[in-house]
């Protein structure tokens, strides 16, 4: 009975779903809508462990705005479900109204822990939170974090890095050390979680986020704001130009609202040579994903999206403009103007979009050697361990309707406009 058991449990929980297409929500969205003042801002946040809670709770209290949206928190404890035996635990646990993958709470040490900082943050921040837990093979994790984005209708998913800084030395950590515990060397929670990372990037039903967090909300972070709080105070956006870049300014809106936060944003200009001589981006499907930036491939018209550019910071400064700084900057080279806005200590958090439709700027990096390429040209030299970058970084994706294909390029310089040519994959 064991062994049929074990059988017949094991494909239940392995293929349990296949996420539909139905709710397809970003940012500008809610802001843009009539009643947004009855909106709720839907956010999921999704953990592998105690490491992740309070630089994630850091980023979402900045989130929170006073006035205008209502935030409801889900909160994803991610597991990886190895062993056979645990299914049979998992499906006889079951909530009726629910899936087996899905089980509100678990015992242990870590799972408790987790969720504990969460129910805090409730408590303190009056905010309604929702914790679930995912217990699934690495290889699905994706469509059970992508089915409760759908089930819930959530505006972004919040992903954490595979990889973190430990700068907090007073705390242990459950990620192994690559090292002896220098803060400079990252914890990485291995291959497998982020190829889950880069699942979620592909086919979620909503904008996302990937924080690579470098001791956010850490006590050493809490013990310098002047008032003890954990929320990120002093944000910085990098603006090139695209809908990535733009849901990042988005969401740098809704933490300006934020009284305990400085935001600044930073705003690229094309350089003048880059007017006369566009880059063109070319599909170059043969070149490898592991190594490479992947763009999306659809025709771009460049009027529209620099209108759509224009229209977005004059919204923005319109809104926020007692609030938050705003500067313009033509760069000679961009990825040295980027890290040394890292290297400053200036900022606690810098917000970039991932770059899938990228303006002429970042289209000039899209053959450099990739590190991390999920993470867009902007957030890979951002993410990069070697770049002594002080600040962590949150990378947004707006959501792309159309879901057209992601591809690796080649690049064409002097050619009269910039675009990417290719066939559109709806």
């Amino acid at each position: 009975m064991a062994l049929f058991t074990t059988f017949i449990t094991t494909p239940t929980v392995m293929a349990i779903y296949k996420p539909a297409r139905g709710t397809h929500r970003k940012l500008k969205d809610l802001s843009a809508s009539e009643d947004s003042t009855k909106e709720e801002l839907r956010i999921l946040a999704c953990l592998h462990g105690p490491a992740n809670v309070s630089s994630l709770i850091s980023v979402i209290e900045s989130i929170r705005t006073t006035k205008m949206l209502q935030l409801k928190l889900f909160v994803m404890h991610l597991m990886e479900l190895t062993e056979r035996s645990s299914s049979i635990i998992m499906v006889q646990k079951a909530r009726k109204n629910g899936f087996p993958f899905v089980q509100r709470y678990r015992h242990g040490e870590c799972h408790s822990s987790v969720i504990g900082g969460f129910q805090a943050y409730r408590q303190l921040g009056r905010v309604a939170v929702r914790p679930i837990t995912a217990v699934s093979p690495l290889p699905t994790m994706h469509e059970d974090i992508c089915h409760m984005a759908e089930t819930k209708r959530v505006t972004m998913i919040i992903l954490s890095f595979h990889k973190r800084w430990n700068v907090d030395h007073g705390h242990s950590h459950h990620h192994h050390h690559q090292d002896g515990g220098d803060g400079n060397v990252p914890e990485n929670v291995g291959h497998g979680w982020r190829l889950v990372n880069q699942r979620v990037l592909k086919n979620a039903p909503c904008s996302v986020a990937v924080l690579v967090d470098r001791g956010l909300g850490s006590i050493e972070a809490q013990s310098s704001n002047i008032d003890g709080s954990n929320v990120v105070e002093r944000v910085c956006v990098i603006f090139f130009g695209g809908p990535d870049d733009r849901e990042a300014l988005e969401l740098a809106g809704r933490m300006a609202e934020h009284p305990a936060v400085k935001v600044t944003v930073i705003r690229f200009l094309v350089r003048e040579t880059l007017r006369s001589n566009a880059v063109t981006l070319r599909p170059a499907p043969s070149k490898c994903k592991e190594k490479n930036y992947a763009f999306l491939t659809n025709n771009v018209d460049p009027e529209k999206e620099k209108e759509l550019d224009e229209g977005a910071l004059e919204d923005f400064k319109n809104k926020w403009k007692e609030m938050v700084e705003y500067k313009e900057k033509e760069p000679n080279n961009i990825i040295e103007e980027t890290l040394s806005i890292g290297q400053s200590q200036d900022f606690d958090l810098i917000v970039v979009g991932r770059g899938r439709l990228p303006s002429a700027e970042v289209a000039t990096l899209a053959e450099r050697q990739a590190e991390h390429p999920e993470l867009g040209p902007i957030g890979d030299v951002l993410a990069s361990s070697i770049n002594q970058i002080i600040p962590s970084i949150l990378v947004v994706q707006q959501h792309n309707k159309a879901h057209v294909e992601e591809m690796t390029v080649s690049k064409i310089v002097n050619e009269s406009s910039l675009s990417i040519n290719g066939d559109t994959n709806v």
